[in-house]
């Protein structure tokens, strides 16, 4: 918008108008109260508290969808005292008042799980210009809460089998309980997640617990993923369950290795391609080369998206050379290894016998060994030690050793939300 201003002589002149001023001081946080500030809570009930925070703001603070997930603005509960480390969000509604000036709460679901000593440890929240609030509200009795948890719930998990061969079916078992009774949990609606389920988008209940608390299900075609089983409570953060108790864990996964060899029987200098599969898919593989009794990788490489994959060698000395490919792991049981391919190098100039085409190996037992070089080697003339391929197999079929972190880091059997 202009302004005229009349000059001396009759002129007419233009001003600019004022600007007004841009925004740039972040949500000024007036106060934070949580009501009531300590709460007892028995078993699976629930027991709503609600947090309410005063915010002022030049331009008006508006909800904001998080690049991470969640909307702000939101505090978080930190447990401080009374139990495992935890921290719980929640997402802020206006619930009074205007954008600029407004009373913004969040009522939450208490399970007796809480059990221990909270305080407001975070609010985040965002204006209309984007300027940031994110601070550590002040440690007053106003931001404190005192949970006084009984007769808490507690659940089992385990997988059959342990470990899973492939993507063969697999059962997620185990049973709702009280800790202090050790009294099952019966009729129980729970939720079972797969992966990203047990941590994002809203979950309802897809289960019920037995009469003794128990619970069974089978999926057709396992995998290495996250699975998790809890009592749900109502979420306060948005497409997040949220639960009373629950266990979530990795499954220990032995891949299926299948190989087949290009040729069986070259002369010396000639390339063997090894190409195979990897049930499930999403691992490294090797190419290893038994000599002097001990297993030596050759080549490596990436399983591709479908599992696939393409291993290389060159053998450069006339002998009967063994090879096998494996999925390398720190746990012997989970070692995934295929059947031995033999391949024959005879001399230039030597006859290759006919049809000695490709030769294919597969299966998951386990052999021994060194990892370390070996393509350009000496061949192995004789038949294997049988020590060593038998004393190979006994460590892959032995006994169910401690469980391991897959992709993601595993949670422990029994735990609260968090």
């Amino acid at each position: 918008m202009t302004a005229f201003l009349f000059a001396a002589g009759g002129a007419v002149a233009a001003a600019p108008a004022a600007v007004a001023a841009v925004d740039e001081a972040p949500p000024v946080l007036q106060g934070i109260t949580v009501s009531p500030d300590a709460v007892s809570v028995a078993g699976i009930e629930l027991v709503p508290v609600t947090v309410t925070v005063h915010l002022t703001d030049e331009s008006g603070v508006e909800v904001v969808s998080e690049m991470g997930g969640g909307r702000t603005p939101y505090i978080a509960l930190k447990r401080v005292a009374g139990g495992d480390p935890s921290t719980q969000a929640a997402e802020l509604s206006l619930t009074s008042g205007t954008p600029q000036n407004g009373i913004w709460s969040a009522t939450i679901q208490v399970p007796s799980t809480w059990d221990g000593q909270w305080e407001v440890s975070q609010l985040v929240a965002l204006d209309s210009a984007f300027n940031r609030l994110d601070v550590d509200p002040p440690d007053t009795p106003a931001t404190k809460l005192d949970v006084t948890g009984t007769h808490l719930p507690a659940v089992t998990m385990r997988f059959t089998p342990d470990p899973l061969v492939g993507d063969g079916p697999l059962t997620v078992e185990g049973r709702f309980y009280y800790e202090d009774t050790g009294e099952g949990i019966p009729n129980q609606p729970i939720f079972f997640g797969h992966d990203n389920l047990c941590v994002e988008y809203s979950a309802t209940p897809n289960g019920t617990t037995n009469a003794d608390g128990t619970f069974s299900k089978v999926y057709p075609k396992g995998d290495g993923y996250l699975q998790c089983v809890g009592i749900l409570r109502p979420s306060n953060v948005t497409d997040t369950p949220a639960f009373i108790v629950v266990a979530s864990r990795h499954p220990r996964v032995r891949p299926v290795v299948t190989a087949t060899a290009s040729r069986t029987t070259v002369r010396t200098g000639t390339k063997v391609t090894f190409t195979g599969t990897v049930v499930p898919e999403g691992y490294s593989v090797e190419l290893q080369h038994l000599r002097n009794s001990a297993w030596r990788t050759v080549d490596s490489a990436v399983v591709d998206d479908r599992g696939g994959f393409t291993l290389d060698v060159t053998p450069k000395a006339v002998g009967t050379y063994r090879y096998r490919v494996i999925v390398p792991s720190d746990d012997p049981e989970l070692v995934g290894v295929s059947e031995t391919i033999v391949v024959q190098v005879t001399a230039p100039g030597a006859t290759t016998p006919a049809g000695a085409g490709p030769q294919a190996g597969a299966g998951h037992q386990a052999g021994g060994g060194s990892n370390s070089g070996g393509a350009g080697g000496l061949p192995i003339t004789g038949p294997a030690a049988a020590p060593m391929v038998g004393g190979g197999a006994a460590l892959l079929l032995a006994g169910a050793g401690l469980m391991l972190a897959g992709r993601r880091r595993r949670a422990p059997a029994t735990q609260p939300e968090s």
